[in-house]
């Protein structure tokens, strides 16, 4: 079988759902707006110096001729609003489309025309997908809302690699946990609330460290604003890291934190339960289709203040057999819900029908 996934070339998921797939024998080519330049199984058909956006609505042609010259079985658009929308104007079937977020049409700030835009892209892309990822349950009816047909929908994460995330054996030490964000450092992730409130917990747990692993437009900001915290000795700025040593600095990691309002199913956060790691989670669809409040995690409300997220670290950090509790039962949830090679095999068996019906 050969793939065409249509996606962003470095992103963190786009290599290792291509890889999966090519460790289960299948061809896989890359096309992506944002490649510098095409490389070993990545095409750009992009015009590097437009912005993304203009990129998908004007170079299906680039796509339509890469189609014609690699003739792949199938092609995957990832994300409904940008790959999904430009491989919906190549005519090309069968076409895949995976949902990443469970608004569909999300914005970091509102803006009216912008979303009608999007929810134009969303609805052209779901109409002519003949099968569409959803990572969760809880993105179900926002893509129904956007007109999918639920018969057209695979609810199934893609999963992580169990083999690399998996955890330790760990002594917890309550007064020495360290804290952990691997989230992109972009402004929807605010991880500048995450530092404001490992400061003020700092006070009552002046043992504590804090990692943050990630790459974005945000990191200059957060350095500095660690500095003016006057706690740069006690975070690290890691920058993007190989999914080797993710999975290393998880495994020695204690408490994952993560802000964001609005989401599909986080990789990030499968990554963290699997290696055992204690996750405190915006209470929104896509973490309590995995968490349970106070029995193998913590909710919080969107809205909540620094000083209650501090409180929260701080009495997290202390709760010993709670932890150990959620980890036993995240790295079990992990495994019989997430394992990579399971689901992907999945995902293959059923583009292999989709094959199958469109060469009849």
């Amino acid at each position: 079988m050969k793939i065409l996934l249509c996606a962003d070339d470095k992103s963190a998921n786009t290599l290792a759902w291509a890889k999966g797939f090519r460790e289960l024998g299948v061809e896989v080519i890359i096309a992506s707006v944002r490649a510098d330049k095409s490389a070993d199984g990545v095409v750009a058909i992009g015009n590097p110096h437009l912005p993304a956006r203009l990129n998908f609505l004007l170079c299906a042609g680039s796509l339509r001729n890469l189609v014609e010259r690699e003739k792949p079985d199938i092609i995957i658009g990832y994300r409904v609003t940008s790959y999904g929308y430009l491989c919906s104007c190549t005519d090309f079937h069968p076409l895949v489309i995976a949902a990443q977020n469970e608004q569909i049409t999300y914005l970091t700030k509102p803006n009216h025309l912008r979303r009608k835009l999007l929810e134009f892209f969303a609805r052209k892309a779901i109409r002519r997908a003949d099968l569409i990822h959803a990572w969760g349950e809880n993105m179900l009816p926002r893509l129904k809302e956007l007109g999918a047909d639920e018969r057209k929908i695979l609810v199934m994460h893609r999963g992580i690699d169990l083999d690399l995330f998996k955890p330790l054996q760990r002594k917890i030490e309550p007064e020495n946990p360290i804290f952990i964000s691997s989230r992109s450092l972009y402004p929807e992730y605010k991880i500048s609330r995450i530092l404001k409130a490992f400061s003020i917990a700092l006070v009552k747990i002046p043992g504590a460290s804090m990692r943050i692993m990630g790459e974005g437009t945000e990191k200059t900001n957060l350095e500095n604003l660690a500095e003016s915290l006057g706690i740069s000795a006690k975070v690290s700025f890691s920058g993007r890291l190989e999914p080797q040593k993710v999975a290393i600095t998880l495994q020695s990691s204690d408490i994952y934190v993560s802000v964001i309002e609005s989401e599909g199913v986080s990789s990030s956060l499968l990554e963290s339960c699997a290696c055992g790691v204690y996750p405190i989670v915006t209470d929104m669809p896509a973490s309590r289709a995995l968490i349970e409040d106070d029995r193998n995690g913590t909710l919080i409300e969107p809205e909540i203040s620094i000083p209650e997220l501090a409180e929260t670290m701080i009495s997290t950090a202390g709760n010993v057999e709670m932890r150990e509790n959620a980890s036993k039962i995240n790295v079990g949830l992990i495994k019989d819900k997430f394992d990579f090679k399971k689901n992907t095999g999945k995902f293959l068996d059923a583009y292999k029908e989709l094959i199958l019906k469109h060469k009849k």
